[in-house]
């Protein structure tokens, strides 16, 4: 025989009952934290909401918290579940006949009582519920509701809990097991099918409604086609339990629902900024929606965050508040987009919006707003993306061209420069020439954009496309190990600039110059780069200033100052720019820097980091002649001192780290070791070698020294190596300082 229904018993003369929560059926999977924030909350107030989007959990969540909870209430939790509830007025007798009493009881019997009201899916009936709560909490003492709804009540002394999707990693994962466990028996989480798991858990979001009902689809599909199957995901999870709710059966339901309790207007205002794919602040917001919603759209953002189709973010660019979309959320927005008539007027709008941003950010990219706007194109970028995409304009896309360089996304802004329209003229001549400088970056064919820029050039004989060609095809000599031509061109091209007074484009060229001369053991880099420190210093543009200090610190090395170098080459990872190549080229630096002062495994350890920054990068200068020589000339210096074993330990220490690791092993202040003793003597050098020593001490370079004794280069850098390396020294500096004490103690060099 079934038990009677619980029904709230009398205050006196009557046992008391632990409410009417039901037993789970299935398994409680996480929110620890949220569980302990619910429990919390209420010992401090009496009426607390827990909302967040369709499907999260929030049900769920407040039965557990309830049943937790029974001890604290001894006249019960009561659960009243209002998801059919349509009709305002009907809202007391529904709340009375969960707690098993008569409409007109309630009042009395509730006027003393200890206990817990859960009032369940408060979304359609927000207004009611809020009049509702306030009334009923102003006439009992000991009363405390807990209500669970997509959007807030507002009522006086709502405190509120916003539910977040499963952590994916963790919760999420369990969950899909546990009931993929269930609807496939055999069904368990491995190692072979754990990231399978952890990539379906990501692409629904994490959201509960969504995993479990991927969860029974394993009855029919493998976890392979499962996640393939995702990119129709409001197609795929349609099988939900019969017994629960028509709007829980499917995940197209349950956000259906949400979408059905938005007005027109902010049901516009959801379908509209369904395509701003990474999110947005209220200005792109604003630009997206226009007149389309017909209202302050400051008032529909905020209506779409109280009913958690939004999530607020702070921290966006310029520091204004960013709104994102879970992508469940997102999508249903698109296929009602798709649905509405206005789709075209949409992108059309964020096109338009995104050719003002390239404007704006070309126009002060080589100024004091140079890193905020860095900034706020990374964040928008999901945005920029889609807008170039649905309808690509090489304007945008030109306009980008150092935030492509900066952002690490070398390759994708030469694929859209190069698909630039194939008339000829100026514009056409920039779009190739940015084409060809970022395909030269990450070693992508770039042959016969700087072909058709040369023909282009000489057609129209437009002085600044000749400049362009000039300082790719230097780039491209540098590249290939051709320090000469490449230093030949690279000076055509910066004459140029510098006659057509183009500051923008003086400052690269400069930097790339005093890179070439570096290489070639040039002292008149040092030139170079102290133009261009000074020159983005006057412009106060910090990315560029970050290439700069780099640049300096280069001949800073060169010339034997690696405490000098140092400095320069941690200011500018400290100025954090976000850039994975220039910190991949400062750490680099850093790296040799720290060889040069006698720090072997620290040296090894930076060597490591520059590893795993160049991986991120996408540049091919790591890998050119000059500068891998460089590299491997350094690293063979370094096991020298080392043994295989120390260097491979400390070099993986490091090397497979993200930027923030990279940046903190950067910045790690390391001291120089202690002072030599007595000067060593001389190490058994050969004729030849003590010949070079006082070349050396004369300040000859590497290269003046190769011409001074007829021999190559790479010959003469080889034998400052053997000097370097037989005397224990790591400087041209201190093979100088060692001739002059040995000629002047009469030592001789021998």
């Amino acid at each position: 025989m079934f038990a009677e229904r619980p029904t709230l018993a009398a205050v006196s003369g009557s046992p008391r009952t632990s409410g009417n929560l039901p037993a789970e059926l299935t398994g409680f999977v996480g929110r620890r934290e949220e569980l302990g924030e619910t429990k919390r909350l209420l010992t401090a107030a009496r009426l607390v909401m827990l909302t967040g989007v369709a499907g999260v959990g929030k049900s769920r969540l407040a039965v557990r918290a309830g049943a937790g909870l029974r001890r604290a209430f001894p006249d019960g939790v009561w659960l009243v579940r209002l998801a059919g509830l349509t009709d305002p007025a009907a809202l007391p007798a529904a709340v009375a006949a969960g707690l098993g009493l008569a409409e007109s009881e309630v009042p009395a019997r509730l006027r003393d009582s200890r206990l817990l009201l859960i009032l369940d899916n408060c979304e359609q009936l927000v207004p009611a519920c809020a009049a509702y709560a306030t009334e009923l909490l102003s006439q009992t003492e000991n009363v405390r509701i807990l209500a669970t709804s997509t959007q807030l009540l507002r009522a006086d002394g709502e405190q509120v809990l916003v539910v977040p999707p499963l952590p994916v990693t963790e919760d999420a994962v369990a969950l899909f097991a546990d009931r993929a466990a269930a609807a496939q028996p055999g069904f368990r989480l491995d190692a072979g099918n754990r990231d399978l798991v952890t990539r379906i858990c990501r692409r629904l979001d994490g959201i509960p409604l969504a995993i479990e009902l991927a969860a029974v689809r394993l009855r029919v599909l493998s976890p392979e086609q499962l996640l393939h199957r995702l990119d129709d995901r409001f197609g795929l999870l349609t099988t939900g339990h019969r017994t629960a709710a028509p709007r829980q059966r499917t995940l197209e339901a349950a956000i259906a629902w949400s979408f059905e309790l938005c007005t027109p207007r902010e049901q516009t205002v959801w379908a509209a900024t369904s395509v701003l794919a990474g999110g947005f602040d209220l200005e792109t917001a604003e630009a997206v929606c226009g007149d389309l919603a017909g209202e302050d759209v400051l008032d529909l953002v905020a209506a779409l965050v109280d009913k958690s189709v939004l999530a607020r973010e702070d921290g966006g660019a310029g520091h204004n508040a960013w709104y994102r979309m879970l992508e469940t959320v997102r999508e249903y927005g698109e296929v009602r987009l798709a649905e509405s008539g206005w789709a075209a007027e949409v992108h059309a709008r964020l096109l338009a919006y995104v050719r003002r941003l390239g404007r704006h950010f070309e126009a002060e990219s080589f100024g004091p707003r140079q890193l905020e706007w860095l900034d706020r194109l990374r964040r928008e970028y999901p945005n920029v993306r889609v807008a170039l995409e649905h309808r690509g304009s090489p304007e945008i896309s030109l306009a980008l061209r150092d935030f492509w360089c900066a952002s690490g996304l070398a390759a994708e802004g030469r694929r859209l420069l190069a698909a630039a329209p194939a008339h000829a003229g100026p514009e056409r001549a920039r779009a190739l020439e940015a084409a060809a400088f970022l395909a030269l970056q990450t070693a992508e064919p770039a042959r016969a954009m700087l072909v058709e820029l040369r023909e282009l050039a000489d057609e129209t004989g437009d002085e600044r496309a000749h400049a362009g060609y000039a300082r790719c095809t230097g780039l491209a000599r540098f590249l290939d190990g051709d320090l000469v031509s490449a230093r030949a061109r690279l000076e055509k091209a910066l004459a140029t600039y510098r006659r057509l007074d183009a500051g923008s484009e003086i400052f690269p060229t400069l930097v790339l110059l005093a890179g070439v001369a570096f290489f070639l053991d040039d002292a008149a880099g040092m030139k170079a780069a102290e133009e261009a420190l000074a020159l983005s210093e006057t412009r106060r543009a910090e990315w560029s200033r970050g290439y700069a200090l780099w640049a300096v610190a280069l001949h800073e090395l060169r010339r034997g100052d690696h405490l000098r170098a140092s400095a320069l080459l941690r200011e500018a990872i400290a100025l954090r720019t976000g850039d994975p190549a220039q910190l991949a080229l400062a750490v680099d630096a850093l790296a040799w820097c720290a060889e040069a002062a006698g720090l072997p495994e620290r040296a090894a350890g930076l060597l490591g980091a520059a590893r795993a920054a160049w991986r991120s990068a996408g540049w091919r200068i790591a890998g050119t002649t000059p500068y891998r020589e460089f590299g491997e000339h350094c690293a063979t210096r370094v096991r020298r001192v080392l043994d295989d074993r120390t260097f491979e330990t400390a070099f993986d220490a490091t090397a497979h780290g993200g930027a923030d690791e990279v940046l903190a092993f950067a910045l790690t202040e390391k001291t120089a070791p202690p002072s030599p003793g007595p000067a060593p003597r001389p190490g058994g050098l050969t004729r030849r070698e003590r010949e070079i020593a006082g070349l050396v001490a004369e300040g000859l370079s590497n290269r003046e020294i190769a011409a001074r004794l007829v021999i190559a280069q790479r010959t003469a850098e080889t034998h400052v190596e053997n000097i370097l390396a037989k005397l224990g020294f790591s400087s041209r500096a201190q093979i100088a300082a060692w001739l002059t004490e040995r000629r002047a103690a009469g030592a001789g060099t021998t």
